[in-house]
C-alpha cells in the first residue's frame, strides 16, 4: 500500500515540475499584459461577448498549451 501511494505522489510531483516551465510561462506573459496595458484596453478588445472578442481570446489561448 505504501508503494502505491508513494507512486502516486512521485507522479504527480514528475507531473507539476514537467508543466512548471509552462505555468511559470503563463504567469510571466499574464504579467506583461498587466504591466503593458490597461485594464480598460483588454476590456475593450476581449470583454464583450461578441464573435470577434472571443476569436481574439481563443487566438491568443492557442499559444499556452503548446
Amino acid at each position: 500500500m505504501f508503494q502505491f501511494i508513494s507512486g502516486i505522489w512521485a507522479a504527480c510531483l514528475h507531473l507539476l515540475l514537467d508543466a512548471s516551465v509552462y505555468i511559470l510561462f503563463g504567469l510571466v506573459v499574464a504579467g506583461l499584459i498587466r504591466v503593458f496595458l490597461s485594464p480598460a484596453t483588454v476590456a475593450r478588445h476581449l470583454g464583450a461577448g461578441r464573435f470577434a472578442s472571443v476569436f481574439k481570446a481563443s487566438l491568443l489561448g492557442i499559444p499556452v498549451p503548446l
